[in-house]
């Protein structure tokens, strides 16, 4: 699908947060610009390291936005992940989400599943924090 997007670089500690506040200047993009979000927000790890992880943050939208819109410089315009992918249902605080992860990459290992080093997490909704126990997220590893 269509969407815009963020790339960023956040610590383990404050990844949550910088997704949230990337997610938000996307809306606020999209909102200026005409363009209406459809779907879920997305976020795409593309590499993690004891630093943290690079990501990208993704609104999908309804229809592909012309190339020459002007958006903030910090925004593009792409597509989101395309491909067969396995789906995770994660529950609870974001900064639970790590053992779920852990449990993910043995499941794969043990299963000798292809799978490419991008996870993406789809948010159902939006806690007001890390904490907050009622995060819904999807978690899908994409297949080679």
């Amino acid at each position: 699908r269509p969407a815009i997007y963020i790339e960023g670089k956040a610590s383990r500690e404050e990844v949550y947060a910088a997704i949230m506040g990337h997610l938000a200047k996307l809306r606020d993009a999209a909102a200026k610009a005409g363009l209406k979000p459809q779907g879920h927000p997305l976020a795409v790890f593309l590499s993690a390291d004891d630093d943290g992880f690079t990501y990208r943050v993704m609104v999908p939208v309804e229809t592909a936005p012309d190339p020459k819109l002007a958006l903030p410089d910090a925004i593009k315009i792409g597509q989101t992940p395309v491909g067969k992918s396995m789906k995770f249902e994660y529950r609870g605080e974001y900064d639970d989400i790590d053992s779920t992860y852990e449990a993910i990459t043995a499941y794969l290992d043990e299963k000798g599943v292809d799978a490419q080093d991008v996870f993406l997490e789809e948010y159902l909704n939006e806690p007001k924090s890390s904490d907050d126990p009622n995060l819904q997220v999807d978690i899908y590893v994409l297949m080679r």
